[in-house]
Parts: C-alpha cells; sequence; structure tokens
C-alpha cells in the first residue's frame, strides 16, 4: 500500500526587525507635530473679581473670546495685546464671530480697572456688531 505523504507547511516569518523604528518615527512624528498651549499668568488675578449675587452659568471657552483687562488698562483679546486707539480690536472680534456665530465675548477685569478703559473696549465691540457680553466674577461660597 501506498502511503500518501503531507506536505509541510513553509515557515511563514514576517520580518519583525523593523517595528522599532516604525513605533520610533511615530512617536517622534506625534510628538513634534503636537501644540501644547501654556497659559499664562500674566493677567487679572481670580481673587480680585467681584462676587457673583446669583447663581453662575458656565460658558464654554470653545464658544468665547476674552478679553483681559489690568488695572494699567492693558487689554489682551485671548492672549494676543490689543490696543483701543487702532482698529485691532474691531478686526479680531469680526473674525472670531465670523468663526463661532453663537460668540460670547467674556470680560475679566480688575476690580481697579478704570472704567473708561472698560467703556471704550465696549464701544469697540459694538462697532464690530459684537453684543453677546458677559462679565467674569468669582463664586460666592
Amino acid at each position: 500500500m501506498a502511503k500518501i505523504m503531507k506536505k509541510e507547511a513553509p515557515d511563514v516569518s514576517i520580518p519583525t526587525t523593523s517595528t522599532g523604528d516604525i513605533a520610533f518615527l511615530l512617536l517622534l512624528f506625534f510628538m513634534v507635530s503636537t501644540v501644547f498651549v501654556q497659559e499664562r499668568v500674566f493677567w487679572v488675578q481670580r481673587e480680585r473679581f467681584p462676587f457673583a449675587s446669583e447663581n453662575i452659568e458656565r460658558i464654554s471657552r470653545n464658544e468665547s473670546a476674552t478679553i483681559y483687562i489690568m488695572k494699567k488698562g492693558d487689554i489682551l483679546i485671548d492672549d494676543f495685546p490689543r490696543t483701543v486707539e487702532d482698529n485691532s480690536i474691531i478686526n479680531a472680534m469680526q473674525a472670531k464671530a465670523r468663526d463661532i456665530p453663537t460668540l460670547q465675548v467674556c470680560f475679566r477685569t480688575d476690580r481697579e480697572t478704570p472704567y473708561q478703559t472698560v467703556r471704550d473696549v465696549m464701544m469697540r465691540l459694538q462697532d464690530a456688531d459684537t453684543r453677546n457680553v458677559v462679565f467674569e466674577v468669582q463664586r460666592k461660597l
């Protein structure tokens, strides 16, 4: 009687020598392409905000523009310095309003900020047709 010989399956080996290189290159790519935004600490201190008299509603940072007005009158819109004299406030707010239709403008001011500076910025916001304005306050504990 004849024996039927079974063919042996060939050894299939997947080369794994380059997987470490590929993993390293992917790690390097994601490290280089990631942007970390570090929040700066040079604006208005939170303990100098006025206190709220009612409940406070949280505002999403993705749908808002934050205006910082320091005691000396320095103005920052989303961490970029602006001045009242030129049209940089109007241009910045119109560009932001085009990107975000439900834009809310949040004011962070020091208690001792001159009202004239706040008024000038409010007039510029009115010129930019940005009317949804919120003043940030501390939560009453």
